[in-house]
This record gives structure tokens, C-alpha cells and sequence, in this order.
């Protein structure tokens, strides 16, 4: 954690000091407690809001007690450190000390207070440039250290800053998924993580920004989760995704069903009512789609769902208590065209207990003779 995120935290009670000693180490002083020569303060003026643009003041408290304003010349150095430059190389005076105030007798004392936020472009040289203003080497390194620390910020495809929502849009029933990208200046390692929960769905955010939103079954219409991004340094950012849920034409629902007639007996049936949630269901949309094969008796089928089925002399042999069934297949539509999923009617035919047939026998036979007849012949 940086200087600036411990002081703009809520570590510091209004008033408190953080003073950074000759090698740079931060402690922050009790109640009554004096800083020892040489270290730097830093205060806290009880203000945890940072205001961007707000000039950065810096003071030094020279041996004879007065402070002399050494911000103007702070706001050079930094400026240069934007830019790329060395400031070690930009003239007399951004000259470097002669050599590091290593000691622990009291040469000069600083005190800092910071009114905002400052930018601070990522550095690899060393420099000596806060040195010239009478600061140890180890506490200018810890004051340029101070506005190194910047949180991670959402970015595009393209780099350029997401600002504070991300807006996308599926279709209903249909998962979409993304890669959340982020860039730090001080380049920490980011993890990714779902702070708040979509209404109407379920999303999963992995810790290295891959994430898929599903939206319930058959809702349509807006939803929204949020992301953070964070440093582990105690930078974070905030993201919306604003989730765009697109209807489609559901399809009809249609459904199975099994009735039993006996043989020869008619059937008057009617398929079961197909649903849909769009409530667009065509009341003549139904199709027979496999009728019922050779041999099976005769199908009459209607749009309105409605059949006859017709058994003839196809189940005759079928005996007393046995059964047989035989199926069609049918689709039904709403008034886009939109086909349900095939379904099956099944029949179930029963035999039953046919009547004996009769056949007529005939004969000839002289007057006053007899003829004999064999009947179950025929």
C-alpha cells in the first residue's frame, strides 16, 4: 500500500501525523509524540475525499524554524517525471544534492500535506531530483512512491477508459460471455470479482475478468451485475454491465397423449391443446407430420387438431383382451410459423369377441331323395 492510500484511507484520525524517517519507513506518531530530526511529516487534515486538480503543498522546516514553500519546485519534478524526463538533467535547478543526507542530525524537516490527487507517469530511473530540496534519498524515493500508487481502471477493446458502465445485449434463453480487460500504471496484478448479483439470471465472473451472464428462462427485457477490479494494493474499480435481454418467437409447446378404442369401433379424438408463452398460438397450426403405415387402420387428420381414426378389418384377428397399438406423429404452429417439436398420438386397439359367419350352402337333391350337406365345410 502507498502513502497516498494509507493517508486518503480511513487509517488517520483528523490531525494525526504520518512521518516517513531517514530510510524511508512510515509510522505514524501518538498522541504527544515529537518527530525525530531529519524525518518528514505528512498530515491529515481530516478530509478522506480526494478533489481532483487541488495543488499539492509541501514545506520545509528549515534550522531556524521557518518553512520554507518548496511546492512550486515538487510540481516541476513531478511534471517532469510525466513527461519522461530526468529531471536530474533538466538544469541547475533540478541539480541533484552533492550526496544523500544519510545521517540522523536534524539538516532540514518537511511538512507535507496533501490536498488531492496527483498523476504521476510509471518511472524506471532513479533520480535524485527531491534530494536538492533537502531530502534524504530514502525519503524522496518514499515521497515519489506516494504518487505511484493508482487504482486499476476499466478499459475497451482499444484501451480507452470504460468509464463507469459496460453495456451489451443477447437474445432471450441465450448465454453471452466477455473478458473484462483493466490496465494499472503500477502494474499490479489485477483480480476480477462480481460484487453485486444480476436480477433475472446468474452470472459467473473468474478471478482473471472472464465472465458468461444466462438470463432466466424466457425472460426478455433489462438486467444488470457489477464488477470490481482490484490491485491488492487497495486500488479498486467500479464497473456496471448493463445487460440488453432481446425477446425471440418462443416456439409452441405440443404434447403427447394415448387413447384406446376397440377394434372396429370409429374414433373421434382431438389432440391435447399446444401452449406458448407468447400467447401467439395458431388455433390451425396443427400438422400431422407421420400417419399411421399400412395396415393400421385409416387416419383423418384435421388442422384444428381434431382426427378420426378408423380401425376396418385391420385388427379382426386381434383376440379377445389383446391389444395393438399404432401412432402418428404431429407439429403445432403459432401465427409466426414458428413449428413446435414433433409429439405422438398413440392408439391403443382392443380386440374383442367377433361374431360367427355364416355362409350359405346349396344343393341339389331329386324329388323323393335325400342330400346330405357338410356346413363347416364351407
Amino acid at each position: 500500500m502507498g502513502i497516498g492510500t494509507f493517508i486518503n484511507g480511513s487509517n488517520l484520525a483528523a490531525g494525526q501525523i504520518v512521518v516517513v524517517d531517514i530510510n524511508g519507513n512510515l509510522k505514524v506518531l501518538g498522541e504527544g509524540e515529537q518527530p525525530l530530526p531529519g524525518e518528514v511529516l505528512i498530515k491529515s487534515d481530516g478530509s478522506l475525499e480526494e478533489q481532483p486538480q487541488q495543488p499539492l503543498q509541501v514545506e520545509i522546516v528549515g534550522e531556524n524554524g521557518e518553512n520554507q514553500d518548496i511546492s512550486a519546485e515538487i510540481e516541476d519534478i513531478f511534471a517532469a517525471l510525466e513527461e519522461g524526463q530526468d529531471p536530474t538533467q533538466l538544469g541547475e535547478e533540478f541539480a541533484t544534492a552533492a550526496g544523500g543526507n544519510s545521517g540522523s542530525s536534524l539538516t532540514s524537516s518537511a511538512s507535507l500535506e496533501r490536498d488531492g490527487s496527483e498523476t504521476i507517469a510509471k518511472t524506471d530511473f532513479d533520480t535524485q531530483g527531491l534530494e536538492a530540496l533537502g531530502l534524504s534519498q530514502t525519503q524522496s524515493l518514499t515521497l515519489l512512491q506516494q504518487f505511484r500508487q493508482f487504482a486499476p481502471t476499466f478499459v475497451d477493446a482499444t484501451g480507452t477508459d470504460q468509464g463507469d458502465s459496460l453495456a451489451v445485449t443477447t437474445d432471450e434463453d441465450t448465454p453471452i460471455s466477455g473478458q473484462f480487460t483493466a490496465t494499472d500504471s503500477n502494474g499490479d496484478s489485477l483480480v476480477y470479482a462480481q460484487t453485486e448479483a444480476p436480477t433475472n439470471g446468474i452470472v459467473t465472473v473468474n478471478p482473471d475478468g472472464s465472465w458468461e451472464y444466462t438470463p432466466n428462462e424466457n425472460y426478455n427485457g433489462p438486467d444488470s451485475f457489477t464488477v470490481e477490479v482490484t490491485d491488492g494494493q487497495g486500488g479498486v474499480d467500479t464497473l456496471v454491465v448493463e445487460i440488453g435481454v432481446n425477446p425471440v418467437n418462443d416456439l409452441p409447446v405440443a404434447e403427447d397423449a394415448t387413447t384406446i378404442t376397440e377394434e372396429n369401433t370409429v374414433l373421434e379424438g382431438q389432440v391435447p391443446a399446444a401452449t406458448d408463452v407468447d400467447g401467439n398460438l395458431d388455433e390451425e397450426g396443427y400438422t400431422l407430420v407421420e400417419g399411421l403405415g399400412d395396415g393400421n387402420g385409416s387416419l383423418v387428420f384435421n388442422k384444428d387438431g381434431s382426427y378420426t381414426f378408423t380401425p376396418g378389418t385391420d385388427f379382426d384377428a386381434l383376440p379377445e383382451g389383446e391389444s395393438r397399438e399404432v401412432t402418428f406423429t404431429y407439429t403445432a404452429s403459432d401465427d409466426l410459423d414458428a413449428v413446435s417439436e414433433a409429439k405422438t398420438i398413440t392408439i391403443e386397439v382392443t380386440g374383442t369377441n367377433d361374431l360367427p359367419v355364416a355362409n350359405v350352402d346349396t344343393g341339389s337333391v331329386d324329388e323323393n331323395n335325400s342330400v346330405t350337406v357338410d356346413v363347416l365345410a364351407n
